[in-house]
């Protein structure tokens, strides 16, 4: 018996960019988009009775919503039911607008002018759980926001293991924890585990808020700039 589709929430204002993401997210026969909302008040309403019928696996939404804000909607998602995952799509992509989401909670931010595919590809990977998905001029200037010096000593930055690392380096890959398992011939619970704990050491609420921080103290680099 083949895994259920995962099910998706658009909260998108303008009608032919909704539309048009219905159907490149639907063109894969594992998404089915489960409800649409054109305001971020009507899209928690839509969330709130779709998670207590049958559940949503991942929200999309757009940044620049009329009247509640996309980072307030992502925090009052997470909030509301911490195991929704949140996809921000948006038009914006300056680097303090993109911090504050991922502070707020959300699992990845892709730039509107992303292809179909890596949009379809995004939300496979964070609805299996992975993190750190970010369009790559997004990762480039997050890491210069913050990024030290080769020659700077940052006392904020995490002293991980080297399993702890080599788990981080795969998260900000995209890999799920599934996938990190198999490859490194673990349990997923082990690899839980060591998400738990990283995300402890960067003092975060979620893995793609710890894989940010990695990629500005220089830890680790996105895998298009490695």
């Amino acid at each position: 018996m083949s895994a259920r589709p995962y099910r998706v929430l658009l909260i998108e204002d303008q009608e032919l960019v909704r539309e048009g993401l219905r159907l490149i997210l639907e063109s894969d026969d594992s998404i089915v988009v489960v409800g649409e909302a054109t305001t971020g008040e009507a899209g928690l309403e839509l969330h709130e009775r779709l998670a207590a019928m049958h559940g949503v696996d991942l929200v999309v939404t757009d940044l620049g919503l009329p009247g509640l804000v996309g980072a307030d909607v992502v925090r009052q998602i997470k909030a509301r039911q911490p195991a929704t995952r949140v996809l921000v799509l948006s038009a914006l992509g300056a680097a303090t607008d993109v911090r504050e989401v991922i502070e707020a909670g959300a699992d990845g931010y892709l730039l509107k002018h992303s292809s179909a595919e890596e949009l379809r590809g995004a939300v496979r990977i964070i609805a299996q759980g992975g993190g750190g998905v970010l369009s790559p001029p997004i990762a480039r200037a997050l890491m210069a926001l913050q990024r030290p010096r080769p020659s700077e000593h940052n006392p904020s930055t995490p002293v991980l293991s080297e399993r702890e690392l080599e788990i981080l380096t795969m998260l900000g890959e995209g890999a799920t924890s599934k996938e990190i398992a198999q490859r490194l011939n673990l349990s997923i619970k082990t690899i839980s585990n060591h998400r738990g704990r990283i995300i402890a050491k960067f003092g975060t609420t979620n893995t793609t808020a710890a894989i940010l921080q990695a990629y500005q103290q220089g830890l680790i680099a996105p895998p298009d700039i490695q």
